[in-house]
């Protein structure tokens, strides 16, 4: 490739990723990060070996370029990480992480068509798969992405696979926001230490304070950046209502506390005209701390939670939390409607 073609390339590759940046849900802090060239690295073709596989340690975050084409598909099981078949190359890179941080890995496409996937293991193995530490919603053409915290300490595994068989070429992303610090980085929807006007913001999650507040605008699509539902002035969760849109490879994620005993209901209506789409799914989930060598602390969830349907709207109902906990709720619609699905998200949690 000649110096005028890597030039073209990179710009290329540059503008690709902000691009998938802005439409994937991610929050592009400042774009002037992106603008130093990317390196390349040399993905590892297994995984057993530590000491064979490239690492990525940056301070704030770091963008490179991977290849998959000269690799090979050595672990289809993996496919138990994300819950699809995966039959395209694998390869493998290494951050090192501890308990208490926050990471978020972006992968965008760079290769027409190619279908990406990324997933973190602790350790080489099936056994340390979760759907929580995985990314594989979007489709052809799409970047994936996600943020979690680890709660074991040392080397973690990032895998980079695809649905579509061979390999393909793909920019990366590995960033470490550190909450507090002033800056909205990439994979942060607030800053504690940034001051923003009309935004509450606790631990870099947005709280919502006041009735029909929206999360348009705000990257809530996983449990490290749910949107927190907090009546102001200590008013109880009761008949709290929030806006959103969920559509394409996204969906949303809102958190709320709720005390031994309270009976929780939820439940999705539409908004502006529209009808609940097919696929339209609200789940309720727990936050549990996780024992190591368990991913991350993620929220599992409630199996004596039950979901009821009306005109394809959902609702979930609980009639007694067991203890007192965090909770969360996850909007997604699967598949994806043509255009995004306006709702309204209405939570109640109180003594029965």
């Amino acid at each position: 490739m000649t110096t005028t073609a890597r030039i073209h390339h990179g710009r290329r590759l540059r503008a690709a990723l902000l691009g998938a940046l802005a439409l994937g849900g991610c929050v592009v802090f400042d774009p002037s990060l992106y603008q130093q060239g990317a390196a390349g690295i040399t993905l590892a073709d297994r995984c057993e070996n530590a000491a064979s596989i490239p690492t990525i340690q940056p301070e704030l975050q770091r963008l490179v370029q991977v290849d998959t084409t000269a690799l090979g598909d050595q672990y289809r099981e993996f496919a138990a990480c994300t819950g699809n078949d995966l039959p395209g190359n694998e390869g493998f890179f290494a951050v090192t992480m501890h308990p208490g941080e926050t990471w978020h890995f972006h992968v965008d496409p760079v290769t027409p068509d190619s279908d990406p996937a990324l997933y973190v293991l602790p350790v080489c193995t099936t056994l340390q798969c979760s759907t929580a530490g995985a990314s594989d919603l979007c489709g052809p053409g799409r970047s994936e992405h996600f943020s979690f915290r680890p709660v074991t300490d040392g080397v973690h595994l990032i895998g980079i696979d695809s649905k579509v068989r061979g390999g393909a070429a793909y920019a990366v992303t590995v960033v470490r926001p550190v909450c507090g610090n002033g800056t909205i980085e990439h994979g942060e929807p607030c800053d504690d230490a940034r001051p923003q006007a009309e935004v509450t913001c606790e631990r870099c999650h947005k709280v919502l304070t006041r009735a029909m507040a929206t999360e348009v605008g705000v990257a809530n699509d996983d449990y490290v950046n749910a949107m927190v539902l907090r009546p102001a002035g200590g008013a109880p969760l009761q008949s709290f209502a929030v806006q959103g849109t969920v559509g394409g490879c996204d969906l949303d994620m809102f958190s709320f506390d709720a005390a031994e005993g309270d009976a929780i209901t939820a439940r999705l209506t539409p908004l502006n005209g529209a009808a609940c789409p097919p696929g339209l799914s609200l789940s309720l989930q727990r936050s549990d701390i996780a024992v190591a060598p368990a991913l991350t602390d993620v929220p599992a969830p409630v199996s004596e939670a039950v979901v009821t349907m009306a005109d394809g709207c959902p609702t979930v109902t609980l009639p007694r939390a067991a203890r007192a906990s965090t909770w969360f709720l996850q909007v997604t619609v699967r598949p994806a409607p043509a255009t995004e699905f306006p709702y309204a998200l209405t939570v109640d949690a109180r003594q029965p």
